[in-house]
């Protein structure tokens, strides 16, 4: 991992390893600095998900069925949790920028290892694409962790309170979503299906690394003996806060768990009767994304006023929503008008999935202290990546007992969280 000198100067004066925003004289800093960490987020989160619309490629081009390819997807969690946990403390005590760079690192990796797949077979492809998930999950663990936070403390106070959660959640979820909006056409109608979305996505990170790399760091506190002795743990005293159990915690999981939903577990039956299926997926990944990208400044502005309802409340009410609608995709299916409802659904469920991320992320900002902000993120993060196991766990559950019965129960889950969630965010 490589530092500027600054990064460690022992007699730096009240701050170390920092950089003063509009120390450095260079072009690169006609950019802002919170755009340039929001570029490195949005890159490195494009080249997460543009594996949604590779999966009907992946499962025929290495012979896989749809439970393996959904857990292909979901398996960089495996690598995303360990990187969130321990980057958050970490960026807490060295600072954003040192955990940044080698998540554009992790990514850069990643990426070219799930592009090696493509020259072997079965046995050994399905091991090097875990491998690349992996790798590219522990580069959005990492990012996630300190890049909101980093976000945090480069957008000017006069922006607004809760500017900085929106940014994040912005560039994360454009990435997201542009990611396989992007690569589900290339994949469908351009050669090499399986490795010119991947190699598109590797032109971009090495094209945004030094633009990111570079980006000035702000200041931190000096480094004290008492500093020393009193490290942030993976899962900070906030974490355990009754707030944040039942005001954030209880309800995170369903943040991805209805993006996934609706792209890797309804996005394949209700595209079952089309022809362009991998470019139809990355249109619902695209769009489900893009919705609760677009969603999380309006969500932003909602709480800012303090209007009713609490937008954890607001999540959970649109998740039920789209369950219901996820009941009458998988009852449309196979057809036509299963195709196109599946549009109002993902957008449903991508409306859920932006609200619930702008809200965990701003209750995170108002619980956590300063020195455990990163360390609270990544706790944070790491339950909403939870829900990318559900499509693996649909469609393990629902060749025996069918969709509709899934989605009811996770209707009914939704409703029932409402009032505990409420009772909390009333107290404050």
């Amino acid at each position: 991992m490589s530092h500027s000198p600054r990064d460690h100067h022992p007699h730096a004066g009240p701050t170390t390893g920092a950089e003063t925003p509009g120390a450095r004289t260079t072009s690169s800093t006609t950019v802002a600095p919170w755009l340039r960490v929001a570029l490195g987020m949005f890159a490195i989160c494009f080249g997460a998900n543009l594996f949604a619309p590779l999966l009907p490629v992946m499962r025929e081009v290495h012979d896989l069925s749809q439970a393996q390819v959904n857990f292909l997807l979901a398996i960089y969690i495996v690598g995303l949790v360990p990187a969130l946990l321990i980057g958050g403390p970490a960026s807490d005590r060295r600072g954003r920028r040192a955990v940044v760079r080698p998540a554009l690192i992790f990514s850069i990796i990643g990426t070219l290892v799930t592009l090696t797949a493509h020259f072997f077979a079965e046995p050994v492809s399905p091991l090097i694409l875990v491998a690349g998930r992996m790798l590219t999950g522990a580069a959005v663990g990492l990012v996630l962790a300190a890049g909101a936070s980093w976000l945090k403390e480069v957008t000017p106070p006069e922006d607004g309170a809760g500017t900085a959660a929106r940014r994040a959640t912005v560039a994360t979820s454009a990435g997201f979503g542009i990611g396989p909006l992007v690569t589900g056409p290339v994949a469908e109608w351009l050669p090499g299906p399986d490795t010119t979305g991947l190699a598109l996505h590797l032109v971009m990170i090495l094209v945004l690394t030094p633009l990111v790399w570079t980006t000035p760091a702000p200041p931190r506190p000096a480094h004290t003996p008492q500093t020393h002795r009193h490290r942030t743990p993976l899962i900070p005293p906030s974490a355990r806060s009754r707030h944040f159990l039942f005001a954030v915690a209880s309800w995170a999981p369903w943040a991805f768990g209805c993006a996934t939903t609706s792209f890797a577990a309804l996005a394949p039956v209700a595209g079952e009767s089309i022809g362009p299926v991998v470019a139809y997926t990355g249109l619902i990944a695209g769009i489900t994304m893009l919705t609760g990208a677009v969603i999380q400044p309006r969500i932003g502005r909602h709480a800012d006023l303090g209007a009713s309802p609490h937008p954890a409340v607001l999540g959970l009410a649109t998740a039920t929503v789209g369950m219901l609608l996820a009941i009458a995709v998988t009852a449309a299916a196979p057809g036509a008008s299963a195709a196109w409802l599946m549009v109002p659904t993902a957008m449903v469920l991508g409306t859920a999935y932006g609200i619930m991320m702008v809200s965990g992320l701003r209750e995170v900002q108002r619980i956590a202290p300063r020195d455990e902000l990163g360390a609270l993120t990544g706790v944070f993060y790491s339950l909403t990546y939870i829900g990318f196991f559900a499509p693996f766990v649909i469609s393990l559950i629902a060749p025996h007992t069918g969709h509709i019965p899934v989605f009811i129960v996770g209707a009914v889950v939704t409703v029932v969280s409402v009032p505990l969630v409420l009772s909390v965010t009333r107290r404050g």
